[in-house]
Order: structure tokens, then sequence, then C-alpha cells
């Protein structure tokens, strides 16, 4: 069962998303709730799974200089098993199983475009079922930033959470 969240939990949340880095102490303080209510509530919406604290690196100051989403279409029945192997590669930064024109995207940072080709040639058509691939070069990001509240409820609109409170 989803754990029902109240206008606390996203309040922590809003703050950690903000700032990934910002202590118990500072939150509890922005809040205005004691730090041992935080620390203790944080931890278990992590631990129930609710969302993550991660750094997340930048590609191209870390000296890759191919860096983009590619999209797989793939013969019927082999997308899950094809996401579990992306899934298992460290250059890959995020699988998803689509519903749209392809079956499975994700992002991928590899050295240059050189480097891509190879990958593309070797490893890619060797993925059980591949089809196509489509790739979407990522020469530039202006927005990478995650603020999600969760969608409205029910439970929301009963009592009265308002996202503009967040």
């Amino acid at each position: 069962m989803a754990r029902i969240l109240d206008e606390l939990d996203l309040r922590m949340m809003a703050e950690l998303q903000e700032d990934g880095r910002r202590s118990f102490r500072q939150i509890s303080h922005d809040l205005d709730v004691a730090p041992g209510t935080v620390r203790m509530r944080v931890l278990q919406l992590i631990q129930d799974g609710v969302f993550r604290v991660i750094g997340v690196p930048d590609p191209w100051r870390m000296g890759y200089k191919f860096h983009a989403t590619v999209g797989l279409k793939l013969k019927p029945g082999n997308a899950e098993k094809v996401a579990d192997l992306l899934a298992e590669r460290e250059e890959i930064g995020w699988v998803g199983l689509t519903s749209n024109t392809f079956d499975v995207m994700f992002e991928v940072a590899l050295p240059d475009s050189r480097a891509f080709g190879e990958y593309r040639e070797h490893f890619l058509a060797s993925l059980p079922g591949c089809v196509a691939v489509d790739v979407f070069e990522i020469w530039g990001i202006r927005k990478f930033h995650y603020r999600l509240v969760p969608p409205v409820t029910e439970w929301v609109r009963t009592h009265g959470i308002a996202r503009e409170s967040l």
C-alpha cells in the first residue's frame, strides 16, 4: 500500500529537493519542528522508498563529450530483459520501459561520439531483439531539477493541503 504523505513530509521533501545537503537541524529550524522529528521522518521516507537524496554528476565537467538519450525498438517480449541488462551498466544513468514508439529508453554518457559508434555497433546491436536504435544527443542542459509533489488525490483534497504551501 502506498504511504500517505502529510504536509510535514511534503515540506521536508521540498527542502531536500532544493538542497540535498541541507541538515536535519536546518530543516527543523526552517519548518519549526524538532530536529529528531525531521531525522526520524526523513529516514523513514527514504527507507520506504518515497525518495532518495543523491549527488548528480555533470557529464561534461567530468570529461564526457557524448551524452544522449537513446530509444530502442525491440521485438515483442524483450523489453524487460533488455531493460535489466542496461540497468547493470555503469555508463547508463537511467533506464525506462516506455509506452511510446520505443520499448526502452535510457541515458548514456561516453567519452566521445566515436566511442558511442563502437558502443552502438558492438553492445547495442547485440541486445536481444534489437530492431532499431534512435539517438538523441544532448549538447546542453537548461534545467536539471526535480521538485515533485504527489498528484492531487482525494486525501489531499479532503485534508486541504495546497500545493502552493509547499
